[in-house]
């Protein structure tokens, strides 16, 4: 028999009972609690609330935002999200806590109200706060270098070549310019089965059955006879042909129409009959209940007039919000989600624009160009950008702005073709560019950021805004890495000149 030594005991659990202050400060999420700017992001998040009425109290700023941070991180479900800060002591000191403790931070359902009442503009003024710390930072490690290299009688060492598209200036009418702004659009994808007609009809006769029952079964009502039954057998009888030919499709259809049409009949006469049944019914049964309607007269209409077509069309009744959009993609020529207009300075990723419904995104140059100016306090001195946003229309604004782009423009090519110099410009824009291709393609691999899972518009806007976020605290991260190991960097060649300490030189070059 195999004995073990006595250091492979049982750990005692009051051990982890203790403060949290001697954790590994090389943690990331260590990191991160130390170097995010707390007060100002709490400051932004404590804005929108009302502290001064009766009531539990709110929850803390940091708290709530490192909970999110983890949960967009690592693609963790509401529940997921609370059991894994509650086993780990470095997300809790994220989270702003002093000592380890084995309770919830708060309950799951708290994620809901917190995507309600975080919006696309708290998440965007959070980013700025993120940059603008970020900046600083790298102002601090110049000036610090800088001082160094005096205090040794050494030159200072020379500045990074500046981004000539980025560089700054005064435009005539006296306003400043600098900075490089990429826009474009993509869509965020609701996470939802594709939309087959049956299928549709199919689940608002289901859910109307459902709900019967429900009113019945609360007030102990006798149950009214139901087509659902009926409706399910014609549904299984489709579903299982191999070759679903468009006769038994639309006969099935038609079918499931009468079917639901008798139903939702059955369920307005229970409802009206008294105030208080239509009170068993929860806000999410009592909206989808209100989409099946408008989902029979929608299916309704377009079979009389033989279309596949509607204005608003209700592709789920579960999230009647949700829009058919084209964007001809290789990938899916039809997306269903939001769109969304984003930009791109410095990095860092803003949500611009969110909309349910399919939109031109050209229209939104002269937004993107007010909200940098809001966010930054000046003008971008360029701006690069597809060419569907360079139409004649925002070439005119771009041009009263005095704004430069290198980018290709929308319509036919000049007659005089261009120089060498703006062939050189043009591709190396059409580079740069590319970042904010990467920093979508990041967002939906990494971040989910395609696959949407909150079923209300607004919560929905708030997730796919963390996801965005979160990616910006990443790179705040990686940039703020960065910095620190060049101050140790220099910390310690200065060490091993002076002949302090025996550094290993090929160490210290790190």
């Amino acid at each position: 028999m195999k004995y073990y030594s006595h250091k492979y005991k049982q750990l005692d659990l009051g051990l982890f009972r203790s403060s949290l202050s001697e954790l590994d400060k090389s943690n990331r999420w260590v990191v991160l609690g130390d170097t995010l700017p707390w007060t100002e992001l709490e400051k932004e998040y404590n804005s929108r609330l009302q502290n001064d009425t009766k009531g539990a109290g709110n929850k803390p700023a940091r708290m709530i935002i490192g909970a999110m941070m983890i949960k967009h991180r690592l693609n963790l479900s509401d529940v997921e999200t609370i059991e894994m800060i509650r086993e780990n002591p470095y997300m809790q000191y994220m989270c702003g806590l002093s000592e380890f403790t084995d309770k919830p931070i708060f309950d799951p359902s708290l994620f809901v109200t917190i995507r309600k009442r975080i919006t696309e503009e708290d998440i965007n003024k959070m980013s700025v706060l993120m940059l603008k710390k970020q900046m600083q930072l790298q102002e601090e490690k110049r000036k610090r270098e800088e001082d160094d290299a005096r205090k040794n009688g050494e030159e200072p060492p020379a500045p990074k070549p500046e981004n000539p598209m980025a560089g700054s200036y005064t435009d005539k009418q006296g306003r400043e310019h600098k900075g490089v702004l990429k826009i474009d659009a993509t869509c965020a994808d609701a996470e939802m089965r594709y939309p087959v007609d049956v299928d549709i009809i199919h689940d608002g006769c289901r859910k109307v059955s459902d709900y019967i029952a429900k009113v019945c079964d609360t007030f102990k009502l006798p149950m009214p006879f139901t087509y659902y039954k009926r409706a399910r057998q014609a549904y299984l009888h489709l579903i299982k042909k191999a070759k679903k030919k468009g006769k038994m499709v639309n006969e099935t259809i038609s079918l499931l129409l009468k079917y639901l049409y008798k139903d939702i009949l059955t369920a307005l006469d229970l409802i009206g009959s008294d105030r208080n049944y239509l009170k068993c019914l929860l806000p999410h049964e009592k909206r989808t209940l209100a989409a099946i309607c408008k989902m029979y007269h929608q299916q309704k209409d377009m079979r009389r007039s033989k279309t596949h077509t509607c204005a608003d069309r209700i592709l789920s009744i579960f999230q009647p919000h949700v829009r058919a959009i084209v964007r001809g993609k290789a990938k899916a020529r039809t997306e269903f989600g939001a769109k969304i207009g984003a930009s791109i300075v410095c990095g860092y990723t803003f949500i611009d624009h969110h909309s349910w419904n399919a939109y031109n995104e050209s229209q939104d140059l002269q937004l993107q160009i007010r909200l940098y100016k809001e966010r930054f306090g000046h003008l971008p001195s360029t701006i690069l950008a597809d060419k569907i946003y360079l139409n004649s229309a925002n070439l005119k604004i771009l041009q009263e702005l005095e704004i430069q782009t290198y980018c290709k423009p929308l319509g036919r090519p000049p007659k005089t073709p261009p120089s060498e110099e703006q062939r050189s410009r043009m591709a190396k824009a059409s580079g740069e560019r590319n970042e904010i291709e990467c920093s979508f393609g990041t967002g939906k691999r990494i971040y989910r950021a395609n696959n949407i899972r909150a079923k209300l518009p607004n919560t929905a806007l708030c997730w796919t805004g963390m996801c965005y976020f979160v990616k910006n605290m990443m790179r705040f991260l990686r940039e703020l890495c960065l910095v620190l190991n060049e101050i140790w960097r220099v910390f310690t060649s200065l060490l091993t000149k002076r002949g302090v300490c025996d550094y290993p030189r090929h160490l210290a070059a790190r």
